[in-house]
């Protein structure tokens, strides 16, 4: 007996219609509009994500400081940033030349000023012109001179000092410049002419 075949016309009509519904959905799929909620749902950044960020920057900064590394110096040496760092703090210090010509500057504008009162008044009180005098002349104590033999311009280093580096030595030094400038401002000759008596010092410690 022999096989019938399977190919029949039903199942040539099946093929058929399975071929034209793929091809009505593809031209329905490119026909559709684009689709408006598409983009809504993007990806934002979590609190999370914000914290962690903003940490990692903080922790590489304090690195970057602990090691001295700045924009500034990058691409130079470390004796070269050395350098360039001692001479910052350098220039941070106070300078007592200029504190000198500054004094000096109010010295002369005080001589200036008295010298017009002196040519305006030169019949007026000869007790007020001696007052004046008195004041603005520089009169050089001896009080110390017992305290220390050496030559003036020396200045005496002091070993053994506290340090200001650490916290029990700046404790000490702010108590010692308490009393120091405490006697200072007691001092009969700066009171007399404090002005004179700051130039004597740096002229001494120059």
């Amino acid at each position: 007996m022999v096989a019938k075949k399977r190919n029949t016309l039903r199942s040539k009509a099946a093929a058929g219609r399975n071929a034209k519904t793929s091809v009505l959905e593809d031209s329905v799929l490119n026909e559709l509009p684009p689709d408006p909620k598409a983009f809504l749902h993007q990806h934002r950044e979590s609190k999370r994500d914000k914290q962690n960020t903003k940490q990692q920057s903080f922790l590489s900064q304090i690195k970057n400081k602990s090691l001295g590394l700045d924009s500034n110096l990058a691409g130079i040496s470390k004796s070269a940033a050395r350098r360039r760092k001692r001479k910052i703090r350098d220039d941070l210090k106070p300078k007592m030349g200029e504190l000198l010509t500054s004094l000096e500057k109010e010295e002369d504008l005080k001589e200036y000023t008295q010298d017009q009162d002196d040519s305006k008044d030169a019949d007026g009180d000869e007790q007020m012109e001696i007052s004046i005098n008195n004041v603005t002349k520089i009169t050089k104590s001896n009080k110390y001179g017992k305290l220390s033999h050496e030559l003036p311009g020396s200045v005496k280093i002091k070993k053994n000092q506290p340090s200001i580096r650490n916290q029990k030595g700046a404790k000490q030094l702010a108590i010692d410049e308490s009393k120091r400038f405490n006697q200072v401002l007691t001092n009969q000759s700066f009171q007399q002419n404090p002005f004179g008596s700051l130039r004597e010092i740096i002229k001494m410690q120059k």
